[in-house]
């Protein structure tokens, strides 16, 4: 639809209708949580039954507000909600967030057509309805009814689900993954997946882009808009079977269609399909903070040699390619490795490995030209110090970004109890990602592989001058 969201993201003026005293009230929690955000704007609580709310004088009505608005939030009844929306249409409110729900999710589809109607030719805006709104953790603006900010980042997240929103925002925190901007759309009647998408491609402060959807109600423009962006793009599609299917059209009136066709469109879009939420961070812990693969050729360096081997099946599980060490650097192993070990990939350090011999051999894959990315694995067997692992880790991080020539993904992978659990959140807090499965390290590598196949295809080459 090509809307312009930035004043959607920023507003000057902000109305809650079915703002509330009442703490149990979403009017309540809507109207609160804009009040405490750290973001300056002019703020109108709406309640013809009100004349005070947390210590705001309270309007009769949208149309009572003086001056202009840039958005309503709305948080009434379902049955009332046009008659205000109505009113908003009249004051030219340039958007609306519809938190109330019992439309098209309950199959009262006649009402959420007239919601359209009500809009058809104006100026006016919607998000929704059946949504928790937005939080834009760049701005410091919480324009939701839920509980709970993100903290700031790089990671743009559009989400169909509410529950499932806040739940990402919780997650993401316990990840270390900072959100630049987090979107309910619910039904969305209006303001689509494709609109964000197209916002998110050209906002500064969004490095990823993540989807969680149930359904596409504009199939080409959502292809159109990933195709169309220049960031990686991360999609979770749910209702994958039959009863996946009955259960986005109970929830947000979704036909949940083919999903061989949404998985095609998906990738022939150039965007990346998730298993899931966890995959979803996992894949964007490492888009927003190495640099994508130029080849699908992985080295593998570990202490525990059967981890190398379940890796090594995961990497190939997921089209990646673990080749033969180079002369060269099977030469350089040599000199690394104990005596009885001969290099290899997966290569495999002992158990007993410290900082040199991770470090070493690291840089020994960075440098050769056969390698396009490197999953660091560590086994806490009781022989290796977990300290000297990460700090091997943070050191190879500082040395790619000295030596820009290598420009190769560097993933950690790890295997133990509570005594690497301090030392791994050391190096999430710093944006390096690793990973406690073989699986989740293979798949987040794979992520960076498709990213490098993205980039080289939109890549255009220059024209060699004449």
């Amino acid at each position: 639809m090509g809307h312009d969201l930035t004043t959607f993201f920023q507003p000057r003026s902000i109305a809650v209708v079915g703002a509330s005293e009442n703490p149990t009230k979403i009017g309540h929690a809507s109207l609160k949580n804009i009040l405490i955000s750290d973001y300056h704007c002019t703020l109108y609580p709406v309640n013809p039954h009100e004349d005070e709310i947390l210590g705001m004088r309270c309007y009769k009505s949208v149309l009572a507000i003086p001056g202009s608005l840039d958005l309503v939030i709305i948080s009434v009844p379902a049955p009332i909600v046009p008659a205000v929306l109505k009113d908003c249409v009249k004051k030219k409110v340039a958007w609306v967030i519809i938190i109330s729900s019992g439309f098209s999710e309950i199959g009262n589809h006649k009402e959420e057509e007239e919601l359209k109607e009500i809009i058809a030719g104006s100026t006016t805006r919607i998000l929704g309805p059946n949504t928790m709104g937005y939080k834009n953790a760049s701005t410091g603006i919480d324009a939701s009814f839920a509980f709970g900010m993100p903290r700031k980042g790089n990671l743009g997240l559009i989400s169909q689900s509410g529950a499932l929103g806040m739940g990402m925002i919780y997650l993401a925190n316990n990840e270390y993954v900072g959100l630049s901007k987090i979107v309910g759309v619910g039904n969305k009647i209006d303001i689509d997946d494709d609109d964000l998408i197209t916002y998110m491609a050209n906002d500064p402060e969004t490095a990823v882009i993540g989807l969680y959807i149930e359904g596409i109600r504009h199939g080409r423009e959502f292809m159109r808009s990933i195709k169309a962006c220049n960031k990686p793009v991360l999609v979770v599609k749910a209702g994958r079977g039959k009863a996946g299917a009955r259960a986005t059209a109970s929830h947000t009136g979704s036909l949940a269609g083919s999903d061989e066709i949404y998985s095609a469109a998906i990738t022939q879009s150039g965007g990346i399909r998730c298993r899931d939420l966890v995959e979803l961070f996992d894949m964007a812990r490492a888009l927003a903070g190495q640099p994508p693969a130029q080849g699908n050729r992985i080295g593998i360096i570990t202490n525990g040699g059967g981890l190398g081997i379940l890796l090594t099946d995961a990497c190939e599980a997921n089209g990646l390619v673990v080749p033969p060490l180079s002369k060269v650097t099977f030469e350089k192993m040599q000199k690394i490795l104990p005596s009885l070990i001969r290099p290899n990939n997966p290569v495999d350090l002992v158990a007993d490995a410290g900082f040199y011999r991770y470090w070493s051999s690291s840089l020994a894959l960075l440098q050769d030209p056969n390698i396009d990315g490197i999953i660091v694995a560590s086994v806490h067997a009781g022989y290796a110090r977990p300290r000297e692992y990460t700090g091997a880790i943070q050191k190879m991080i500082a040395q790619q970004k000295l030596h820009h020539e290598y420009k190769k993904p560097i993933l950690g992978c790890w295997v133990g109890g509570r005594e690497f659990e301090d030392l791994v959140q050391d190096l999430k807090a710093v944006g390096v990602p690793i990973y406690p499965s073989s699986w989740r390290a293979a798949r987040a590598m794979y992520a960076m592989v498709k990213e490098g196949e993205r980039l080289k295809r939109t890549t255009k080459p220059r024209k060699k001058p004449r």
